[in-house]
């Protein structure tokens, strides 16, 4: 085994034992904040407002979420070298062939979403184990082995804000080794001497899996890989955060999960260190960055394609509780519970035991006693009332699909379908009922070893299909939630006047029934990201010069409440029809133009046209043939067959048994899923024309980092439609802070 240098041994000693005494402590977690009842929040409108609202500029808080979204695309960028100064000390050893000790170390300063610059110090410690056996040799194929392997792995990680906004500025706090801060030991003296703003995070990850695998190289230079296996995996952690002088958030997690995945990919074989070149020497430092440079190299330069399929299932226990740091007999409990007190784990220990007891289908007060049960337990060992306690269960799956050109192109495709049941203390305890689907697409060019991604476009998009269920069973109509993230670095002004136009492109349809398109309902994408002079060039054509911006991200929010999806449910299908045409006037506008009045919908409602008419007005026939295009008879036969499943794809939704199969049918028809393959914003071009805008609210969120001489840069809200009894915030409250509440904390964040 190798051995560790002794400075290294203290803390992740202290860190193992305190971690080990966490597993059930730190099951918990809850986000603060109070939201008023869902009921309440979604309300008829008065009557029809005739007069659309001009989008109304604010300078609200952007969510967690989005922080997270931010953090993502920035990561691995090519920056400056202050921004990407960071150190990293790792040192591992082997355990006779069957595992392994891990122990790193990392010092580096991120910008927060306020554009605060934070100070991060992390120490961790990872215990794997890993057994693997062949059990059957495959001829002209290659061995099948199974494999059992666990992990545990915990990490202390600190993060305090520095006074200055500049990186280069802080570059010596940075290389202050002696200063690194730890959350061991976590005494009541040093929690009371946190700065405000300053985070420390105890998460802990527990894992055990089983898998199977059968592999081949070709040619001695491609690898074929087909794998499946399933896993078990908690994840309980414990955080703080000084909210202020009198205030300290304590967060309690658990996330457990099960997913059974299957994958396959091809990929090129790496390249050996020998043959890359690098320090010569048998030294454990040349060893060492030998290791980490060929792992950095043979991460860029090999090709790779993958597809992977996941089924999941998990369940979720959060609580918080607002402490007073200055509170002696607080912070002793505190002291007690963060270094294992047993009278204190054994309370939360059963805590998780009764955390089996929940379940999806429990009736809304079964649900509310477990939680109320288990934040009367944290509390009393805590000497505080919870300020919010609640639980997520989960289950759904994914698919992704991978594919990278070394150095050239990383692409990274991701589709999700889940359901989530969040429930807390709050509003009677009254449960939400959120059906999701996603779709992620991260692009990067010209990914450098060493240096980084040159350019990135990441884009996620997000329908929720939300019902609430009250104390005593009833169960609300839905409501629709479109979110949508959009970010680059590195890309010419199209690019970003493209992002911020596929959130106008859904604004200017919005109430208008099939009659055409409202602009004043948009941002005006060429002030906010102007383009430059057209330039005539040497042959004397005409070209459009670009410029390049450093970086920009875009949020758009848009939802229906309960009467608006119910106009789009039960919408004529004459009116469903006329939608789509008009938003397929983008791409065909002169033939609708000229046939539309020729559309019908038949007694089996499918629609139709009179076809010797559309020939004669357009001057064509149905038999002639074109060499560079389509027959424009083609496309109005199109037209006609997408916009009959449009109509299918509404009546399919309106036709569901109960309640809980209409939600699903609805985002999944959303997401593209349904007969027409309409998806999310194309989807959204067509139900919004159908929706009063008194039933509608919209808000989108604009940050640029443009780097361009004369050109100011812009980090703003605007809102849209929104009226006092339909206010984009209280609408939407509920439903984002319980989401965001069990997401995973970002790296800056509790």
């Amino acid at each position: 085994m190798v051995q560790t240098n002794k400075r290294f041994r203290t803390l992740p000693a202290a860190l193992v034992l305190s971690l080990s005494l966490l597993p059930c402590a730190s099951a918990l977690d809850f986000d603060g904040g109070t939201a008023q009842s869902f009921s309440s929040l979604i309300k008829s409108a008065g009557e029809p407002n005739p007069v659309l609202k001009a989008p109304v500029a604010s300078t609200a808080p952007v969510s967690s979420e989005l922080a997270r979204f931010w953090e993502d695309l920035k990561r691995d960028t090519l920056d400056s070298i202050c921004k990407s100064a960071e150190i990293k000390l790792n040192e591992e050893g082997k355990l006779d062939n069957v595992g392994g000790v891990g122990v790193s170390f990392k010092r580096a300063m991120r910008r927060g979403a306020s554009q605060k610059i934070y100070l991060l110090d992390e120490v961790g410690l990872k215990l794997s184990l890993g057994i693997g056996q062949e059990v059957l040799s495959i001829p002209n194929i290659g061995p099948l082995g199974v494999s059992l392997t666990g992990l545990l792995e915990g990490k202390s990680q600190v993060v305090r804000p520095l006074e200055s906004d500049r990186y280069c500025k802080e570059l010596g706090t940075l290389v202050k080794l002696y200063k690194v801060k730890t959350v061991i030991p976590a005494t009541a003296r040093r929690v009371s001497e946190m700065g405000v703003g300053e985070i420390w995070k105890l998460p802990l990850t527990l894992r055990l899996g089983f898998g199977m695998s059968v592999g081949t190289v070709i040619s001695e230079v491609v690898n074929v890989s087909i794998s499946a296996g399933t896993s078990k995996e908690s994840r309980p952690s414990v955080s703080l955060n000084r909210l202020s002088d009198d205030k300290l958030r304590l967060r309690l997690r658990l996330d457990r999960i099960t997913a059974r995945s299957v994958g396959a990919s091809v990929s090129s074989i790496e390249i050996p260190m020998a043959d890359i070149g690098l320090i010569q020497g048998e030294n454990i430092i040349a060893k060492a960055v030998n290791r980490a440079w060929a792992k950095e190299i043979n991460e860029y330069l090999a090709a790779k394609l993958s597809y992977g399929y996941t089924k999941f299932a998990g369940k979720k226990l959060l609580l918080e509780f607002i402490l007073n740091p200055n509170d002696a007999e607080q912070m002793a409990s505190l002291e007690k519970f963060l270094q294992g007190d047993y009278g204190v784990l054994k309370r939360f220990i059963e805590m998780g035991l009764r955390f089996n007891n929940f379940r999806e289908d429990d009736e809304t007060n079964a649900g509310f006693g477990e939680i109320a049960g288990a934040a009367d337990q944290a509390g009393a060992g805590m000497n505080a009332d919870s300020s919010f306690a609640g639980s997520n269960i989960y289950n759904g799956h994914t698919n992704n699909f991978n594919i990278q050109v070394p150095i050239v192109h990383k692409h990274e495709n991701s589709w999700t379908s889940s359901y989530n049941r969040y429930q807390s203390l709050e509003n009677q305890g009254e449960v939400l009922h959120v059906r999701q689907e996603t779709r992620v697409s991260n692009g990067s060019s010209l990914n450098i070893p060493f240096v980084g991604k040159v350019m990135k476009y990441d884009s996620q998009k997000n329908v929720y299909v939300v019902n609430k269920e009250t104390s005593d069973g009833k169960v609300t109509r839905p409501v629709f939630l479109y979110q949508q993230y959009e970010g680059f670095v590195k890309r010419g002004d199209g690019t970003a006047r493209g992002m911020l136009d596929k959130a106008n492109g859904v604004l200017r349809y919005v109430g208008m029934n099939g009659d055409g398109v409202n602009d004043g309902n948009t941002l005006p994408s060429t002030e906010m990201f102007p383009p430059l002079p057209e330039e005539t060039d040497s042959d004397g054509f005409t070209t459009q010069p670009s410029k390049t911006y450093k970086a920009a991200v875009m949020s758009f929010k848009l939802l229906i409440n309960e009467r608006g999806v119910q106009d789009i449910i039960f919408a004529p299908a004459q009116a469903i029809m006329k939608a789509y045409m008009n938003m397929m006037r983008e791409a065909e506008g002169a033939i609708i133009e000229k046939v539309m009045d020729l559309f019908t919908i038949n007694k089996d409602g499918k629609v139709d046209y009179d076809w010797k008419a559309a020939e004669k007005r357009l001057g064509v026939s149905s038999f002639d043939t074109y060499e560079n295009s389509t027959n424009p008879m083609d496309i109005v036969r199109n037209l006609a067959y997408v916009a009959t499943r449009v109509i299918r794809d509404m009546v399919s939704v309106k036709e569901a048994s109960n309640w809980k199969e209409q939600s699903e049918r609805l985002s999944k028809v959303a997401a593209g899923s349904g007969k027409s393959g309409l998806k999310y914003e194309e989807f959204l071009k067509v139900v919004v024309q159908l929706v009063n805008p008194d039933d509608v609210s919209a808000e989108v969120y604009l940050h640029t980092d443009k780097r361009v001489k004369g050109e100011a840069d812009v980090t703003q809200n605007y809102q849209f439609f929104n009226s006092r009894d339909n206010n984009f915030d209280n609408t939407i409250a509920e439903v984002n802070q319980m989401r965001e509440r069990f997401a995973a904390p970002s790296e800056l964040a509790d």
